[in-house]
């Protein structure tokens, strides 16, 4: 179903359990890396609570063929930690079992989509109610638009661990911390095979494109 998905999410966005460890291919340029800024951002020490009414996660998928299918998956909870001014880690888990899909008007294939996507051929939510994203390491950047941060983590989707890396805007505000950043993964390497031709010959319009994106806007509130 999904070129580009989560979630996405996506720190836990999905199941914390065991699964066969496997590498995400960066998804930053090395480039990035040579970006990297000398001086961190400084930021409000102390622990973040990810506010979950006020954030949001989207995803975007799609057929070979082009059509394109897109929706949500709601976070479920979340936190970041602070120390001496720096991000050192943090969680975000996505509740699977709320994938809405907003493209389809139709109900029946609405419901049908969804319900596929929840299924074994894809998400397995059944099984696998939750995803998520471990931070492991947040870097001040310079010289990609719109993003003032690399973050590095584990994400965890039908118990397999990747690691992921993407460009990201942090920004503090009244309340605590605004994350907005996009991640764009490869649905395979979580075992999401339905539709691949990495796995399946002649899908002929059946051919569904491996990546899928996530679109995470997640705003982290100060604790107690």
């Amino acid at each position: 179903m999904f070129k580009h998905l989560f979630p996405t999410l996506l720190i836990p966005v999905l199941l914390l359990g065991a699964g066969c460890a496997q590498t995400q291919e960066a998804q930053v340029d090395t480039s990035m890396e040579a970006e990297t800024m000398m001086e961190e951002v400084s930021f409000e020490n102390g622990s973040y609570i990810l506010a979950s009414q006020e954030s949001s996660i989207a995803w975007e998928a799609s057929k070979r063929v082009g059509a394109t299918h897109n929706g949500t998956v709601n976070a479920q909870e979340g936190a970041l930690m602070v120390e001496q001014g720096a991000i050192i880690g943090g969680s975000i888990v996505a509740d699977m079992t709320t994938i809405v899909d907003f493209d389809l008007d139709n109900e029946a294939m609405n419901e049908g989509l969804v319900n596929h996507l929840k299924s074994d051929d894809f998400f397995s939510v059944a099984t696998y109610s939750t995803a998520s994203f471990a931070i492991s390491e947040v870097a001040a950047l310079q010289g990609i638009e719109g993003a003032t941060h690399r973050i590095d983590g584990t994400m965890i989707i039908k118990g397999i661990e990747n690691e992921v890396s993407f460009p990201a805007s942090i920004e503090e505000t009244e309340t605590g911390l605004r994350l907005v950043g996009t991640l764009t993964l490869d649905r395979t390497l979580w075992d999401v095979r339905f539709g691949s031709d990495k796995f399946f010959d002649n899908l002929g319009d059946g051919l569904i494109e491996d990546e899928f994106m996530l679109d995470v806007n997640m705003l982290f509130v100060r604790g107690e």
